[in-house]
């Protein structure tokens, strides 16, 4: 029992040192390491050092574990922060050098072009301080990429293998850096200076509606740049004679020192074409040919080029002739406006009559082999589906039919062209009379219809340059009558 005591005879149930709770029969304490047994028998010092002892290992060995689990985890964080830094470096630079790439560069030029976007002019650059580079100058270089799509592709093809564009008014190259890393590339403007010249006092001349000079002389010049290459509506205008005269069209300008004479002077011609058709000169409607077929034109204003072209709408279809050009030298002309499928009066006159003397031969012998023209063409050449072409079919009916009858002696046919109306880019749809005359044996019987072929240009190395295409259902009897030998 005296071992449970302590000097003053208590039994311990807590340790003396920390307060935790002991056994009697506990010679160390389970939390701290105190020396109980010491206690209980009253040795101090041997407790002490036992108990101090047991302080200090047990302190330093907490300490330098929890600085050690401190030490791992900032060790850690600097770890796995400096691994993501480096992704997002490496990740920047990757992008960055493919969007800053020459090629990708090159296709949002193209892009900011095609859609004339706000951002274009960050696109470009120059050298030259007294030229702006912004959206508003490089409109003409937009409008002549944009109107001519082949153009625009022409550019990006050009830009990316040899850098250069339009008479190397365009380069395209690096002009410095992004970032300090990333090379930045751009389209270099080679400005150009142009001289405009008119001839007449008072003209007033225009650049894209803008007015910036007018003339004080009759040899008047007037150079506008710098510019940037590109389509230019320049024009000048004066009253000459009571006349208000202008010269007025779209330039391409992409050289220096071009000169563009904006003479006002007149010309007169006639445009021949089918009635109806629209006269187009210098892209702009001038109005329709009449009846006559013949439109005039007196004190035309004349521009360096007269380009005179018909387009003939035939219901939705609209049929373009090709172009024709009116200068100064050949002024006081005729022109006929080239339709490829119209065909002349001769020519279808030629074809109809070639196919009533066949037809009269094949009514007055009854044999298929003597339908032939006047040249020995038979009859069923003049057809576009020879011997099988219904129409040629029905021709041969009708002259069998004829030959057969006993209440016929002879057939003479004969055609007659009334018009020609234009019906595509190779064909005219042509009106005619064909006129029988039937020799009845005590007198003629004489009917006179009225029809309407569709007549094929052929090309030119062909056996028949024209032929017979179709023909209309609708017949109109014209006249039907009697007459004395």
């Amino acid at each position: 029992m005296d071992s449970q005591h302590s000097d003053g005879g208590e039994v311990l149930l807590f340790c003396p040192n920390c307060g935790t709770k002991i056994k009697p029969t506990d010679e160390f304490c389970p939390n701290c390491g105190f020396n109980l047994a010491a206690y209980r028998q009253g040795d101090i010092q041997k407790m002490a050092s036992a108990s101090g002892k047991s302080k200090q290992k047990k302190g330093f060995s907490r300490t330098k574990k929890k600085q050690r689990t401190k030490q791992q985890k900032r060790r850690n964080l600097l770890l796995t922060a400096g691994v993501v830094a480096l992704v997002l470096i490496v990740g920047t630079i990757v992008y960055g050098e493919h969007y800053y790439s020459k090629a990708s560069t090159l296709s949002r030029i193209v892009k900011a072009t095609k859609n004339n976007q706000a951002d274009l002019h960050t696109y470009f650059a120059t050298n030259d301080p007294t030229l702006k580079i912004n959206n508003t100058t490089l409109q003409p270089l937009v409008k002549y990429l944009r109107d001519q799509p082949e153009t625009l592709a022409s550019f990006k093809s050009q830009m990316g293998t040899v850098g250069k564009f339009d008479n190397n008014r365009l380069v395209y190259k690096q002009s410095g850096r992004k970032f300090l890393i990333f090379p930045e590339y751009k389209v270099q403007v080679k400005p150009i200076y142009v001289s405009l010249t008119v001839n007449k006092k008072n003209a007033k001349l225009k650049q894209d509606d803008k007015l910036i000079a007018t003339s004080n002389s009759t040899r008047f010049t007037k150079k506008i740049g710098p510019l940037v290459s590109g389509s230019y509506d320049l024009a000048s205008s004066a009253n000459i004679n009571g006349h208000e005269l202008s010269n007025n069209n779209t330039y391409h300008l992409n050289s220096n020192n071009q000169q563009i004479p904006l003479t006002l002077k007149t010309v007169s011609f006639n445009v021949h074409g089918p009635q109806e058709t629209e006269v187009v000169i210098n892209s702009k409607n001038q109005g329709k040919i009449g009846v006559s077929g013949v439109m005039a034109f007196k004190d035309f204003p004349w521009t360096e080029e007269i380009k005179v072209q018909g387009i003939y709408q035939n219901g939705k279809k609209s049929i373009s002739s090709q172009t024709r050009v009116i200068s100064d030298q050949n002024s006081n002309t005729d022109v006929t406006l080239p339709f490829k499928g119209l065909v002349s009066y001769d020519d279808a006159d030629t074809l109809l009559n070639n196919v009533c003397d066949a037809a009269t031969e094949l009514s007055n012998g009854g044999d298929t082999d003597d339908a032939t023209d006047d040249d020995g063409d038979d009859l069923s050449s003049f057809f576009v589906d020879g011997e099988s072409d219904p129409n040629y079919l029905g021709f041969v009916k009708m002259g069998k039919g004829y030959y057969n009858d006993d209440d016929i002696d002879g057939t003479e046919i004969k055609a007659t062209v009334d018009s020609i109306k234009l019906s595509s880019d190779n064909s005219s749809d042509v009106t005619y009379d064909l006129k029988y005359e039937f020799d009845t044996g005590n007198h003629y019987h004489v009917q006179v219809f009225r029809y309407t072929a569709n007549l094929v240009k052929n090309d030119d190395d062909s056996d028949q340059p024209l032929q017979i295409s179709s023909i209309s259902s609708g017949i109109q009897k014209i006249s039907d009558y009697d007459k004395d030998y």
